[in-house]
């Protein structure tokens, strides 16, 4: 009860004692303009991104614990990070040197090492593993540089002393070791949180000071430290392994907006305490979370959760990129079948484009080709399009709609019934609209298995092109209800024919 009422008592104290939040701005780096602009939340706005070198950037995202298996929740969020880093890379010539932190020791692997009677090394590993190969089977690019916490204790243990040296973080009576936010007076920059309790426990002086370092428990992992026995608090890994691969500042830190605070927020103020600087990480990427019907976070507490396999048994791997591209990094998607339904239609829309193109400008009927000056126009629009959308925060949405709008234009051309054949203008568009999906990382292009049946499938339907104009030449009701059946089993084996008067076209499906 007195030791109850004692904390009771320090944190009022604390509360009623909170300094009023002091604005921090943003500091502009020095350097070269990439005529880029994306999101700060220190801002609150768009800023320009300035690198050092105009042409190489750090980038740093948080990996996962690995403690139980990745669910599409997660590959969302990489997947949009993947994106925005293809964009960086493909469009604006960016060097990107990448790194990603995994956390290998934490309280959940130690749980689920003791339910699974295995050691926490061997559960970590194997969740590592089977995360890069879910990665992998969405076509993410895997990080050139992989730092694990427990490869790096040394260089968390003096990053630690050094706060502890320099009197912005204490050693508490249990062996832990606190941040002292007291000391570092622009706490909150990132997201203008007055107070957090991390724990209970009565050595902190207050109650947003944050564990840098845990004292040993009982029967759980340990290193040894010159203050004690324990294991890194979750933040201060961030900051030591990054520091120990960027030094004391990095261009882009990434992750999920629920990473936001504390995560992030701690990772600044620990990071700026050690290296004594106002400002570490120049630009903050956070990407919004994917919903479940109702707003609703997808998340193992709530057991609401999809694994990547069972994801990709019923969508493929580039529908799920086109739903993430559809929808800007920033903000939150709410999945469901009408979701990658539309996100599915969208991929069609775009591959039968691609084939119709092909056999349009290879039609050995036509003799002479001609230019078309408004749809080449429309051409050198939709380029500036994307472009300046890609500059304003990386706006994908923006450049598939308008893809989409130049497809509809070029379809119109190549549909309307004219001796006119215009194959530049219709090889430029294909080139063009290839190009950008493929930045963005869609592979666009069927597995080897289905490419072997390529031709046999192509026999398949121009056959049965041939049967149906016949077919409705004559009014055949019969055969075309057949030709109806032909095309109703070919989709149930995964490949739609698209029909047309002139050449049918034809794309695999998931």
């Amino acid at each position: 009860m007195q030791k109850n009422l004692s904390m009771f008592v320090r944190r009022l104290t604390h509360v009623c004692s909170l300094k009023p939040y002091k604005e921090t701005k943003w500091l502009m780096p020095n350097g070269n303009p990439i005529g880029v602009y994306v999101y700060n939340c220190v801002a609150g706005q768009r800023v320009p991104v300035i690198l050092n070198d105009p042409h190489i950037a750090t980038w740093y995202s948080c990996g996962p614990t690995v403690y139980d298996s990745a669910h599409i929740g997660h590959a969302s969020c990489y997947v949009k990070l993947d994106i925005v880093q293809r964009i960086l890379t493909s469009f604006f010539n960016i060097k990107l040197v990448t790194a990603m932190g995994i956390t290998d020791i934490d309280d959940k692997i130690i749980k689920k090492a003791k339910e699974t009677n295995s050691d926490f090394r061997t559960v970590a590993k194997q969740y590592e593993h089977e995360f890069w190969l879910d990665l992998s089977s969405l076509n993410i690019e895997k990080p050139l540089i992989i730092t694990r916490v427990s490869d790096h204790m040394n260089t968390i243990e003096s990053f630690v002393q050094k706060l502890v040296d320099s009197e912005m973080a204490y050693i508490a009576g249990d062996g832990s070791v606190y941040f002292d936010t007291d000391k570092f007076p622009a706490y909150g920059k990132l997201e203008k949180q007055q107070e957090t309790v991390e724990s209970n426990s009565t050595d902190k002086r207050n109650a947003m000071d944050f564990a840098v370092w845990k004292g040993e428990k009982p029967g759980e992992p340990s290193w040894q430290a010159s203050w004690g026995k324990g294991r890194p608090g979750w933040h201060i890994e961030c900051s030591a392994m990054v520091s120990k691969v960027f030094g004391s500042q990095i261009d882009f830190h990434a992750g999920g907006i629920d990473l936001r605070f504390p995560h992030h927020e701690n990772e600044e103020a620990q990071s700026c305490a050690f290296h004594g600087t106002r400002q570490w990480a120049n630009y903050w990427i956070h990407v919004g979370h994917l919903q479940m019907k109702g707003d609703t976070k997808m998340s193992k507490s709530l057991k609401n959760t999809i694994s990547i396999p069972k994801l990709l048994e019923s969508f493929s791997a580039d529908t799920f990129r086109m739903a993430c591209l559809t929808s800007h990094y920033r903000y939150s998607i709410e999945y469901s079948d009408k979701v990658m339904k539309t996100a599915e239609d969208n991929l069609k829309k775009f591959k039968f484009f691609l084939k119709d193109a092909f056999n349009y400008v290879n039609d050995n009927t036509k003799t002479i080709g001609y230019y078309n000056d408004k749809l080449l126009h429309e051409l050198q629009t939709a380029e500036e399009s994307i472009l300046e959308a890609l500059k304003h925060d990386f706006d994908t949405a923006k450049c598939v709609t308008t893809l989409l709008s130049l497809v509809s234009s070029a379809n119109k051309l190549m549909k309307t019934d004219s001796s006119e054949y215009y194959p530049v203008p219709i090889t430029l568009i294909a080139e063009f609209v290839t190009s950008i999906l493929q930045k963005f990382g869609l592979k666009l292009h069927e597995s080897s298995e289905e490419a072997v049946s390529d031709s046999l499938i192509d026999t398949l339907v121009e056959f049965r092109h041939t049967v149906r104009l016949n077919a409705l030449s004559r009014k055949d009701k019969e055969l075309l209800n057949a030709c109806d059946i032909v095309r109703d089993k070919m989709k149930s084996i995964k490949v739609q024919i698209n029909d047309s008067n002139k050449t049918p076209s034809w794309v695999f499906t998931k």
